[in-house]
């Protein structure tokens, strides 16, 4: 199962893949001492990759600026986000309940990380989570499975405050 989390982010790729590595450890903390979880940072001059039992997400360092400006110019139009950093996110499927609450402590970690927008979206390019100006939103536009795996009590693991909405609302 894919998934895609943009970012406004100002740090150099480098800077941002060892900040998402030691959110990743420090998520993963209780697991690593009991040999549970293996973190893996497989990054090189390309691309930031780096992948756990539950999940591996990569960054691609040679986008052309072209792409980067389209992307941005993209999600403003679609999405009303300001980001230039897609995280590619892939789950590793007969685990994904496990990699998924433990991805939403990742995420609360960029949250904490400043104070840009950010874009969720699952493998259907759908927006599930996003922060525009300093504000979390958690649509409530969501399929039965879409709405499984966004339930309250898994969203109080962002350690954020969030506004649920409808962000389709506005399209009809």
């Amino acid at each position: 199962m894919d998934f895609r989390v943009s970012i406004g982010s100002d740090l150099p790729r480098e800077a941002l893949r060892k900040i998402l590595y030691d959110m990743i450890c420090e998520v993963f903390f209780v697991e690593l001492i009991n040999y549970e979880v293996e973190v893996r940072d497989r990054s090189g001059a390309q691309q930031v990759s780096i992948g756990c039992t539950y999940f591996s997400l990569s960054i691609d360092l040679d986008e052309e600026e072209d792409y980067i400006k389209r992307f941005r110019e993209m999600n403003l139009e679609d999405h009303g986000v300001d980001t230039n950093v897609p995280i590619s996110i892939q789950f590793i499927s007969r685990t994904f309940d496990i990699g998924w609450l433990k991805m939403l402590e990742v995420i609360g970690k960029i949250l904490q990380l400043n104070d840009k927008d950010m874009l969720v979206e699952d493998d259907t390019s759908y927006p599930l989570i996003k922060r525009v100006k300093g504000s979390l939103l958690i649509n409530t536009h969501l399929d039965e499975y879409q709405t499984s795996y966004l339930a309250k009590e898994d969203l109080e693991l962002l350690n954020y405050p969030y506004l649920e909405e409808d962000f389709f609302k506005d399209r009809e």
